[in-house]
């Protein structure tokens, strides 16, 4: 690769993310630049010219072959970047891809989780009238399957391309209650009559709500006097662990294409 090409390369990194902070300043209201997608570009850009600076006296060889390498990596980098802020600026597209991406995840059966999500539904023994804040594709349906005593089940969901895919795992389950889908976040669920649900679930939905204490006001507003809350979240893993590192990186990343997960 020519030399010309090769400052072509290293200076379109930069001037990307220029042209991204000028935008964002000027019109701060068209579009969000999480801070994950300036550090990837910033990454990108790092690594090119470091791999200058690195190599320029070595062999044209050395050189050739740490440019393709640094320019693949920084390529994909910049690519996850610009994917990212497009996910970040359409919310259309980042609930459909969520829920399909949830749909093919989370409805096999079998799996550890599966197995302690299924444990734990069954050891409430579920019955009634259920309350689901976050029910997604209705991943807690394969649970309910031996379950004729739920007499009624709301699934509390502002993902709306979640609805299609929980009518569908219900009737592959063979579930025969009645469902009603509320296309709201568990902040907003205010209307619900107090006191009239038997039981109230909430599995891997705290971590992705703006206020954890609204939504468990509303959970706690319509059990009944004696009704079940069934909650099962996700946890940071300990301070100083490999996989606590490995959770602070990939966060913001999941964050923008988990709807908000944290």
């Amino acid at each position: 690769m020519s030399r010309r090409s090769s400052t072509k390369a290293v200076i379109a990194e930069p001037l990307l993310i220029a042209l991204i902070a000028i935008l964002t300043m000027v019109c701060p209201c068209c579009f969000t630049v999480p801070s994950v997608i300036i550090k990837l570009l910033a990454t990108a850009s790092a690594l090119s010219y470091g791999q200058r600076f690195l190599t320029k006296n070595s062999n044209k060889w050395v050189r050739r072959i740490s440019f393709g390498i640094t320019l693949i990596i920084s390529l994909i980098l910049v690519g996850i970047g610009l994917f990212l802020l497009v996910l970040a600026n359409n919310n259309d597209l980042r609930s459909r891809g969520f829920a399909n991406f949830c749909a093919m995840q989370n409805l096999k059966d079998g799996g550890p989780m599966n197995e302690v999500r299924c444990a734990i539904l069954n050891e409430a023994d579920i019955s009634g009238k259920v309350l689901e804040f976050g029910p997604g594709p209705g991943t807690n349906f394969k649970c309910f399957v031996n379950s004729t005593s739920i007499s009624e089940y709301v699934g509390v969901e502002p993902n709306t391309y979640f609805k299609e895919e929980m009518m569908r795992e219900k009737e592959k389950r063979g579930l025969i209650f009645p469902l009603d889908f509320a296309p709201l976040r568990g902040e907003d669920y205010v209307d619900v009559m107090s006191e009239s649900f038997d039981v109230v679930i909430l599995t891997h939905v705290l971590c992705s709500v703006d206020s954890v204490e609204s939504v468990l006001a509303n959970a706690e507003r319509a059990l009944k006097p004696g009704g079940k809350m069934i909650i099962m979240e996700h946890m940071t893993a300990g301070q100083g662990t490999k996989l606590k590192m490995f959770q602070e990186v990939v966060g913001p990343i999941f964050n923008i294409i988990g709807n908000g997960c944290k």
